[in-house]
């Protein structure tokens, strides 16, 4: 199993401070400037410019930057992908935007940044390369085309596994990439791969019932979704916030009344699925060992990246995204500890604190570690 060192965690939570530094670049140039077209499902301001605007200008991903809005200029990261802790703004070109996109990091923008379609933006380069140490180590990209996975299975295409971390029980708790949406092209192995295990409740931590009924679904999907067997439950990428948090109670609540095999999906089974599943894990008496080797096994899936041979970039992967998730659900500051904490009692404090009883949460339990 993958631990990182306490060396680590101090080592790395320097290199995410120094790296995007502002320097001493005081040349403006490189200059873009566009507006804000619209905004995305995640509050993050779309800008009418896109990666390849951003090349011809002279930017490219992990580059420093600077972005002028409303009077207000916020000096940023420009990645590839949301390579920061949650509520951290960056501008990001993330490969399915059609768009450069100004957000936050799994929070969307603050409100005093939204709703200023029409605003214009400047961006400008503050250091060319800043934040490059992330952006080499964090930049990834994956294909939705099956025949550039040959070594996978279907399911290891479609994010598809059992859970079985702490004390669930075989056959009873699965996660994946939607079922739904074949936005990624991986709903009907998915689909396949549940029927397969009769996965009979889906907790949909991705879609609304509008979108719901614009999908056309594979066959098993269709099925579930039609027999009222779906809990939709849409989330942001961000633990923090009372939204999610007020959600997620409600979600994990009813789940125990559902019949197993129960599904955790969103739409690549990465960031909300995998911070929903290490919540039930650790609450089942997982350790963070096993925990951290669960949630990496999808970067394998998508990337090919895994701990034996990518090991830098999977601690700096558990820096920026797990790690933070788990602090919060834990009530812990200090990173380092992730590997000492009893995580079935800080997360039972965790429901607790949120609005769940202690009969509600045994329920879950129950229901998640009996057959």
């Amino acid at each position: 199993m993958f631990v990182p060192s306490k060396a680590f965690f101090l080592v790395s939570l320097l290199v995410l401070v120094t790296s995007c530094s502002d320097g001493n670049n005081t040349n403006e140039e490189p200059m873009l400037k566009g507006i804000i077209s619209t905004y995305n499902e995640y509050d993050g301001a779309m800008l009418d410019f896109t990666k390849a605007d951003m090349e011809k200008a002279g930017f490219t991903p992990g580059d420093l930057v600077s972005i002028t809005l409303d009077d207000k200029t916020f000096v940023v990261p420009y990645y590839d992908g949301y390579y920061t802790r949650s509520g951290e703004l960056l501008l990001v070109a993330y490969p399915s935007y059609p768009s450069i996109c100004f957000t936050a990091g799994n929070t969307g923008l603050p409100p005093e940044q939204r709703g200023l379609v029409g605003q214009a933006v400047t961006v400008r380069m503050k250091e060319k390369g800043g934040c490059l140490d992330v952006q080499t180590a964090m930049s990834m990209t994956y294909s939705n085309d099956r025949n550039d996975y040959p070594d996978l299975t279907d399911a290891e295409f479609a994010n598809a596994r059992a859970v079985k971390a702490g004390n669930i029980a075989g056959g009873v708790l699965y996660r994946s990439s939607t079922p739904f949406s074949d936005e990624t092209n991986r709903a009907y192995c998915v689909s396949e791969y549940l029927e397969g295990e009769k996965v009979t409740t889906v907790l949909n931590l991705a879609d609304t019932e509008e979108k719901m009924q614009s999908y056309d679904m594979p066959t098993y999907s269709r099925a579930l979704w039609n027999a009222g067997n779906v809990i939709l439950c849409p989330l942001k990428a961000d633990p923090t916030a009372d939204d999610y948090n007020k959600r997620l109670i409600a979600a994990l609540k009813e789940l125990p009344s559902r019949p197993a095999p129960y599904v955790v999906h969103c739409i690549e089974g990465k960031d909300r699925t995998g911070y929903v599943c290490a919540l039930l894990e650790g609450l089942c008496g997982a350790t963070y060992e096993e925990i951290v080797t669960d949630y990496l096994i999808t970067y394998d899936n998508y990337y090919g990246v895994n701990p034996q041979k990518d090991h830098d970039v999977c601690n700096t992967l558990l820096s920026l995204k797990l790690n933070p998730c788990l602090m919060y659900y834990a009530g812990i500051k200090d990173e380092a500890q992730l590997p000492n904490v009893d995580y079935a009692k800080a997360f039972s404090s965790y429901l607790l604190s949120h609005g769940m009883s202690r009969q509600q949460i045994d329920a879950l339990i129950l229901a998640l570690t009996v057959l």
